[in-house]
């Protein structure tokens, strides 16, 4: 029985979607036979698959730094010695640069996934750093967005790569699904009135997601139609980001919206959480890797407007499915709410049916696994010269 090990610098981020990703890859892996195993610093989901039978081996890769890489490519030979894994799959920069050549001279085959654009690609040093995503036996890119990204700074790897664009989970984000309890658990506990339409911002808070380009639509809105009567939900953590938050805070204090906008914090019901709103926003300033908002609501069947770049524009079509608008452009984003909140709910019915049929289609959780197990079965097939 083959055993597969994932890397993954830590499995903290509940609504992450490396992190779901790669627990949703662990599980399938044990469902089909095979043995799986993450090496992470450990985290609130580090204990979620244990009772499934996958292993987690906890290892702090989350201080970078020439002492640090010392001491975890030590500790990697000692942890690989004692797993012996068929495959290594890495999903992050740091444990790349850090255990590459190490996997490479054991000769255990190694699948990287490319899941984001990283900053600094016009920088030789960043760039380097970042090349080193690309040095799998297989490179898995999470999207169009992204595989073409890499072929662009990466050329000589192209031979090497497959898109295998992110999986949603219908199932587990399916309107159908949130009973009646599940809906006014949230409510409750965010202590909102039904009669508020609640404009749903799910993302870290962090600059790029555009939190302030959401804030000037709202304030816009309040100028407009006084009378319209919404809350902004802004769902995710500060991850860290606490003088970006006091910015937040200070901008919704200016423009008077201390009673139009929550700070949610994580919540770990997101699918009772997207059922409760009339619309889901995806601000981001720059483009999403792939644009896990866009697909999750799209999978709730909940009107989406997305920024009009990456990933999102693969899975939005628009006016169809969902909503694009010009990024870091409030006076469009304000116009594009008040006219979908306006709009009859059997066109919003009709567009969150089509939106959920293209999830099911072209981004499904099922379709996402069987890909992404081939890879790790072919090189199995092809690397049988490799022993421990």
């Amino acid at each position: 029985m083959a055993k597969i090990l994932q890397i993954i610098p830590s499995l903290n981020q509940i609504n992450g979607g490396v992190e779901r990703g790669t627990l949703d890859v662990a599980k399938e892996l044990i469902n089909v036979g095979f043995e799986s195993c993450i090496l992470s610093s450990g985290g609130e989901m580090a204990e979620k698959y244990k009772y499934r039978g996958v292993e987690h081996y906890e290892l702090n890769m989350k201080k970078k730094g020439l002492m640090k890489y010392f001491f975890l490519k030590k500790k990697f030979k000692d942890i690989l010695t004692y797993i012996k894994p068929d495959i290594i799959h890495i999903r992050s920069r740091w444990p790349a640069f850090c255990f590459n050549k190490i996997v490479k001279h054991l000769r255990i085959p190694l699948v990287t996934t490319y899941h984001g654009t990283y900053s600094g690609s016009n920088f030789f040093l960043k760039r380097k750093y970042n090349s080193f995503m690309t040095q799998g036996d297989k490179v898995i890119t999470i999207s169009k967005f992204i595989n073409d990204h890499v072929r662009h700074y990466y050329p000589l790897v192209k031979s090497n790569l497959i898109q295998i664009d992110r999986g949603i989970d219908t199932n587990y984000f399916d309107l159908n699904s949130i009973a009646e309890k599940r809906k006014e658990n949230i409510l409750s506990k965010l202590k909102l009135s039904e009669n508020s339409h609640v404009l749903l911002l799910p993302a870290r808070i962090t600059s790029w997601k555009g939190h302030l380009i959401a804030l000037e639509a709202a304030n816009l809105i309040v100028q407009r139609s006084p009378n319209l009567n919404f809350i902004i939900l802004f769902v995710g953590s500060e991850d860290g980001k606490i003088k970006f938050s006091k910015i937040l805070k200070k901008r919704i204090k200016k423009l008077k919206l201390e009673n139009r906008v929550i700070f949610c914090g994580n919540l770990n019901d997101m699918p009772a959480v997207y059922s409760i709103a009339d619309i889901v926003l995806s601000t981001s300033i720059e483009p999403e890797a792939f644009g896990r908002v866009s697909a999750e609501a799209s999978s709730m069947t909940k009107p989406i407007i997305s920024s009009n770049h990456g990933g999102s524009r693969e899975i939005i079509e628009n006016e169809i499915t969902g909503w694009l608008v010009e990024p870091s452009n409030p006076e469009i984003l304000a116009t594009k709410i008040i006219e979908v909140l306006k709009l009859s709910q059997e066109k919003k019915d009709l567009i969150g049916l089509n939106a959920r049929r293209r999830v099911e289609e072209k981004f499904s959780l099922k379709e996402m696994l069987k890909k992404t197990l081939k890879v790790y079965e072919d090189l199995l097939s092809t690397k049988k010269d490799f022993n421990h």
